[in-house]
This record gives C-alpha cells, sequence and structure tokens, in this order.
C-alpha cells in the first residue's frame, strides 16, 4: 500500500478544510479522502504513476503517485 499527500488551498492562500479529494491513477480511482484542519488529504492507494487530483469533483492538479503535490481551488 502507498500513500499521497495533496494540500488544498482556496486561491487566497487559506487552507481549504473539509474537501472530498479523489485521486485517479493510470484512471482508477483510490479510496476518497477529505481535507483535514491544515487543509491536507492524505489518500491510500495500490498503483503507481501519473495521477490526476480532484476536488469536490473537479479536475484541479496532477501527481507521480505516490508523491505530495498543492493545489488551489
Amino acid at each position: 500500500m502507498a500513500f499521497s499527500k495533496v494540500h488544498v488551498q482556496f486561491k487566497n492562500g487559506s487552507v481549504a478544510k473539509g474537501k472530498k479529494v479523489e485521486l485517479s491513477i493510470n484512471g482508477a480511482f483510490a479510496k476518497t479522502s477529505y481535507t483535514d484542519g491544515s487543509g491536507t488529504a492524505v489518500i491510500e492507494h495500490q498503483g503507481h504513476g501519473a495521477g490526476k487530483v480532484y476536488v469536490n469533483g473537479k479536475h484541479v492538479g496532477n501527481l507521480r503517485a505516490p508523491g505530495e503535490t498543492a493545489v488551489f481551488v
């Protein structure tokens, strides 16, 4: 099992708490996660490679899984 970390912020720089974060790796979705009080979601997944990050259903960025990225909503 691998983990990827996504930091979600609003465009004004404040953290986005309680946002639904999904990760698609090579077309397969990992388990859904939600941002914590610091705007961070840790996503557990099995796949490795190119990933697409979705926040509340909207594609907002990419990452190489396992990995870490920051996205703005």
